[in-house]
C-alpha cells in the first residue's frame, strides 16, 4: 500500500469524478461463498448415512459496485444423515483461491453542502493509494446442517433447515487487510475467523428412473461482531448477509449443482459436484 500526497493533478481527477470509486470496502472472500451446496439422500432412497466428496469452483464479485473479484476452488468431504423426519449433515472444506483488488484511492474531507459555486466537502488530508494486485487466499474449516423432512408422493420437501460453516483464513488477502491503515478505506475486516449461519428450505423431485431435482433457498448472515471491522465515514453494512439460489441434479451416486449469492458487497457463483463414497 502506498500513501501519495495530494497533488493538483488528483485533485482534479477526484473532482471530475474520474476516480474508480470512493467506497473501499476489504471483507472476508469468502462471505458469499462458504456455505455451497451439500448432498442429502431423499427419504425414499431408503439410505440412512453416506459420506461424500466434493469439488466446487467459484467466481465472483467484491467490495463497493463490485469492483474487486475473487475465484476460489473448494474440496470438502461430510457425512449426511436420514433421521426420519429430519436430516443432517456435517463435514470439513479446505477452499483456495484468488481476491483481485482494483485500484483505489481515498481521502478525507471536510464537512460541507454542495452549491453551484464551490463549497461541499474539500480534501483535508493525503490521497491514499491502494494499487490494483492479486493476492492468494485459503480458508479452512467445518460446515453442518439439520432440516425438517415432509414427504408428498413423488416430492420432498426440507420446509424449514439450519446449517452454518466457521472458517479459518490464510494467505496474502488477510495480510494485506491487516497491513492497511485504519484510514485507508471505509471499511477493512481484520479478523480471519468467520462464522455463517443460515437459514432454508429445499424442494427435492424424482422421476421414475430415479433421477433427483432439487431447488434451494436460502439466507445466511455473518455472526462476526462489528468490532471486527474498521470503520471510516461510510454507511453501516450490517448485519452482512447473503440470499442463495441453487439448483440441483442427482444420478445414483453423483450429484451436480449451480448456486447463486448475492448479498453484502459480494455476489458469486458457484458449480460443483459431489460423490457418494460410501454409506
Amino acid at each position: 500500500m502506498n500513501k501519495r500526497p495530494c497533488s493538483l493533478f488528483s485533485i482534479c481527477l477526484l473532482l471530475s469524478g474520474c476516480l474508480v470509486h470512493r467506497q473501499g470496502m476489504y471483507l472476508s472472500p469468502t462471505d458469499s461463498q462458504s456455505l455451497p451446496y451439500h448432498t442429502i439422500p431423499l427419504r425414499s432412497d431408503s439410505i440412512k448415512s453416506a459420506w461424500y466428496g466434493g469439488l466446487v469452483f467459484s467466481t465472483g464479485t467484491a467490495n463497493d459496485q463490485g469492483k474487486d473479484w475473487v475465484r476460489a476452488g473448494q474440496a470438502n468431504i461430510y457425512r449426511s444423515h436420514n433421521l426420519g423426519k429430519a436430516q443432517a449433515f456435517y463435514g470439513a472444506n479446505i477452499t483456495m483461491g484468488t481476491y483481485g483488488v482494483l485500484d483505489f484511492y481515498n481521502s478525507h474531507y471536510t464537512p460541507g453542502q454542495p452549491g453551484f459555486i464551490g463549497g461541499g466537502g474539500q480534501p483535508i488530508d493525503s490521497f491514499y493509494h491502494i494499487p490494483a494486485d492479486q493476492y492468494f487466499f485459503g480458508t479452512y474449516g467445518v460446515s453442518a446442517g439439520i432440516n425438517g423432512l415432509k414427504t408428498l408422493r413423488n416430492m420432498e420437501w426440507r420446509y424449514l433447515g439450519f446449517e452454518f460453516s466457521l472458517q479459518k483464513e490464510f494467505g496474502d488477502y488477510y495480510r494485506f487487510r491487516e497491513s492497511l491503515p485504519d484510514t485507508a478505506a471505509n471499511i477493512i475486516f481484520k479478523n480471519n475467523f468467520t462464522g455463517i449461519i443460515g437459514i432454508y428450505t429445499e424442494s427435492l423431485w424424482h422421476n421414475r428412473w430415479n433421477t433427483q431435482y432439487g431447488l434451494k433457498f436460502s439466507l445466511s448472515m455473518l455472526l462476526n461482531p462489528q468490532g471486527n471491522y474498521t470503520k471510516e465515514d461510510t454507511y453501516g453494512i450490517y448485519p452482512v448477509s447473503y440470499f442463495s439460489t441453487t439448483f440441483h441434479i442427482t444420478t445414483k451416486r453423483s450429484t451436480g449443482f449451480m448456486q447463486f449469492n448475492f448479498g453484502t458487497k459480494a455476489s458469486s457463483f458457484q458449480i460443483g459436484m459431489s460423490y457418494m463414497i460410501a454409506r
